[in-house]
């Protein structure tokens, strides 16, 4: 059995933090915009200062939160800085007015008067988002974030139970770029789903690292797309899926060297 086998189409689109290029990227009301505009969501996990994990792509909080303004005395941003406390009391709708990243307000595609009313104190907890999940059973690319502060045995633990308690481990895959939290996953509980994340390089005999790592999925950027190597890991029951792809003409012209889906931001 294979994630992707759950999908009755050819090929497939992966909401990337949700329907990011209209509401503010990974939030619940991204998450919920992208239903029925898209086949599953990707999502990004980090851990507090206490051992939470939070919804939230980078690093630090400055980007995408007013942490600066609200904790004007501290010297680091990093999420590891801050309690979960302390997260969930910042804004992290108002930036995405702001910016307007993709220009969708200044194009009238969405409307700033539902922005302006979403909860600003919204950044989520992984369980809100499994809850999401089961409840709208709408499948996720769960994606862990690397961490140089906690054991990666003890986020993989604390993934894997959170999957399973919330009983959404059929709609679930988890990724990571750090391949020892998924290898960890899949020890924790072999009927998990991983997915194996890469970036410009990778190991010269994909097919062997991919089978020891017992993924499902190859989640790379679009530079080392092979349509052979595609087709090779097809055979081999392990699916292609390509990051980030904004274009129409890039994403029929993936499609037709095999790829299985595209994470895209625009829906």
């Amino acid at each position: 059995m294979n994630f992707f086998n759950q999908f009755d189409k050819k090929n497939i689109i992966i909401a990337h933090r949700g329907n990011r290029s209209k509401y503010p990227e990974n939030t619940i009301e991204a998450f919920k915009q992208a239903i029925g505009k898209s086949d599953m969501f990707e999502f990004d996990v980090q851990y507090t200062k206490d051992f939470y994990p939070v919804i939230i792509h980078d690093d630090a909080l400055l980007r995408t939160t007013n942490a600066k303004e609200i904790f004007s005395n501290r010297y680091s941003f990093n999420i590891r800085d801050f309690t979960l406390k302390e997260i969930q009391n910042l804004d992290n709708i108002s930036w995405f007015i702001k910016d307007d990243p993709f220009s969708t307000i200044k194009n009238k595609e969405v409307d700033v008067k539902s922005l302006i009313k979403l909860q600003k104190n919204s950044i989520a907890t992984l369980e809100e988002v499994l809850n999401f999940m089961k409840i709208n059973n709408f499948p996720a690319n769960l994606e862990i974030k690397n961490s140089d502060f906690f054991d990666s045995s003890e986020i993989s633990q604390n993934i894997a139970k959170k999957v399973n308690e919330y009983k959404v481990s059929d709609i679930c895959i988890i990724s990571s770029f750090n391949h020892n939290y998924i290898k960890n996953i899949k020890k924790e509980n072999p009927s998990l789903f991983i997915a194996a994340l890469f970036e410009e390089t990778e190991p010269s005999n994909i097919l062997n690292y991919l089978k020891d790592l017992e993924v499902c999925a190859y989640h790379i950027d679009k530079t080392l797309v092979n349509k052979d190597k595609i087709k090779l890991l097809k055979e081999n029951n392990i699916f292609t899926n390509v990051y980030t792809i904004n274009k129409q003409e890039e994403e029929k012209e993936l499609f037709t060297k095999g790829v299985k889906g595209v994470f895209t931001d625009i829906l």
